[in-house]
């Protein structure tokens, strides 16, 4: 049993310092880019503002650990036993795991950890993949309103970006859907016999999590460009925040990109061009900057969570 729990702790080492690595080659890349860009742009007038900066990471950080509460949510409803607060710090450990190229590593290692400690591994899986398409879904839904509030403000219809809001909650958060995908998932990841147990009730209340979050985010990234010099209205948050998660979004779903690197930064950076009629130079240094701001905070919440006593956090069922 003591050797079970010393290899779990070597593995969660292993993988977390897998997930790390790639992550400092994702923060040299952005830093050397973010140089060259910032370089082209010194007409423009960027000033760091310290207090909107911290404000903005602390933002973040608290925005990571809500995320973490609604899987915890989804893991606890679907069979799995352990506190919330256990749910938060592992996810937040896991969440690393995107960062290795492949979206399955994040998955993965939520089912592994949890049946290693001796948990439900299928409750773990199930729960993470209704996770990914709640948040996947809110977040399309919340880009389609944003773009829809554009369409309406330069005069026009409002109906097909309506239509499209509607459908995509309805049908993307129905159970029924969650469930199938699934299960068609835990299929393939050898979980053939996994039970979903989620009702509506389950699915409404994560997605009414993930659009707070996805709210917060746009806060946060209204805070960084103001600890930075860009100049950006509150009345226009809904812009920022629907900005935010429509290239979220695209960045996850392009399965090579470890973090939707790349893919992400280059969406943002259309889109502020597009919506708030910014320099590409400035929208391209912005999606570079929201993307160390993420990293950092995602830092920041795992220094937290690792910071948490062992004992009152994790109790060992093989003890």
């Amino acid at each position: 049993m003591a050797e079970g729990r010393r290899l779990r702790r070597l593995l969660a080492i292993l993988f977390l310092t897998v997930a790390l690595a790639f992550v400092v080659v994702l923060l040299l890349r952005q830093w050397t880019s973010l140089d060259e860009i910032l370089a082209a742009t010194r007409d423009f007038p960027w000033s760091v503002r310290p207090v909107w900066l911290v404000a903005a990471w602390l933002v973040a950080v608290g925005d990571l650990m809500l995320m973490g509460s609604v899987w915890a949510g989804l893991f606890r409803r679907t069979g799995g036993s352990a506190r919330r607060w256990e749910c938060v710090r592992i996810w937040v450990i896991t969440n690393f795991g995107r960062y290795i190229p492949g979206k399955i590593w994040q998955l993965g290692g939520l089912t592994v950890y949890m049946k290693g400690r001796g948990d439900s591994g299928a409750a773990a899986l199930v729960s993470a993949v209704a996770f990914q398409i709640i948040s996947l879904v809110t977040g399309a839904a919340v880009a389609v309103a944003t773009v829809g509030v554009h369409w309406v403000a330069a005069g026009g219809s409002w109906l097909p970006a309506a239509v499209t809001l509607a459908v995509t909650l309805i049908v993307g958060l129905h159970p029924a859907v969650i469930r199938w995908m699934a299960r068609r998932l835990g299929g393939l990841m050898g979980e053939d016999a996994m039970v979903v147990d989620l009702g509506t009730k389950d699915v409404v209340l994560a997605a009414g999590g993930m659009l707070i979050a996805w709210v917060v985010y746009g806060v946060g990234l209204l805070l960084l460009l103001r600890g930075v010099g860009v100049a950006w209205e509150v009345k226009q948050l809904h812009v920022l925040t629907g900005v935010f998660a429509a290239s979220y979004v695209v960045g996850y779903m392009a399965l090579i990109a470890p973090g939707g690197l790349v893919v992400r930064e280059g969406a943002m950076t259309g889109l502020l061009t597009e919506l708030s009629e910014m320099p590409v130079g400035v929208a391209a240094a912005v999606a570079i900057l929201a993307r160390l701001w993420l990293v950092g905070a995602e830092l920041g919440a795992l220094a937290l969570v690792l910071a948490w006593p062992a004992k009152s956090t994790i109790q060992e069922r093989d003890a």
